[in-house]
């Protein structure tokens, strides 16, 4: 079994505004995700006001970080894991598929909050997502690989979500 996690737990601080909510994003991801082989398709968060904001299965973080959070939702779960930031705004079906371990986006960055595992992997206990991650290998993953974190790397990849 294969599952889709969406991280979507709040407002950015360096955008400016709740990322999740820019192209429906949300529910673009599931759909590629669910077209890509997720049978099921979860979204973390944050928090319990937050899921009323999504039509997915939703994950209240119940820890200090992300990655302590999402750490124990792997735990509960058995098969390959796909991840995605609500961010990802240029992923698609066809990334997802080709995703094995951590994809390196286009700018060379890893990006672990895309990566695609099995939940029996060893992960490293970390409140850094960059060290839960460090042991699962590396993969090609493009300029669709790439997140947004600022209003200006948004606008450098607006052009691609009106192809």
């Amino acid at each position: 079994m294969q599952t889709g996690i969406i991280l979507a737990g709040g407002i950015s601080t360096r955008m400016g505004f709740d990322k999740s909510m820019i192209n429906s994003n949300v529910s673009r991801l599931a759909n590629e995700m669910r077209n890509a082989g997720c049978e099921s398709v979860k979204v973390m968060c944050g928090t319990i006001e937050r899921a009323k904001l999504f039509d997915e299965d939703c994950l209240v973080d119940s820890k200090e970080t992300l990655a302590e959070s999402l750490l124990e939702v792997i735990a509960q779960i058995q098969g390959v894991i796909q991840l995605a930031p609500c961010d990802a705004y240029l992923a698609d079906c066809e990334l997802f598929e080709s995703i094995d371990g951590v994809p390196v986006d286009d700018r060379g960055i890893r990006q672990p909050l895309l990566a695609k595992f099995d939940s029996s992997e060893s992960l490293i206990n970390s409140k850094k997502i960059t060290e839960v991650f460090r042991n699962i290998p590396s993969c090609p993953g493009g300029i669709r690989a790439r997140n947004v974190n600022t209003q200006e790397e948004f606008k450098e990849i607006e052009h691609f979500l009106k192809k």
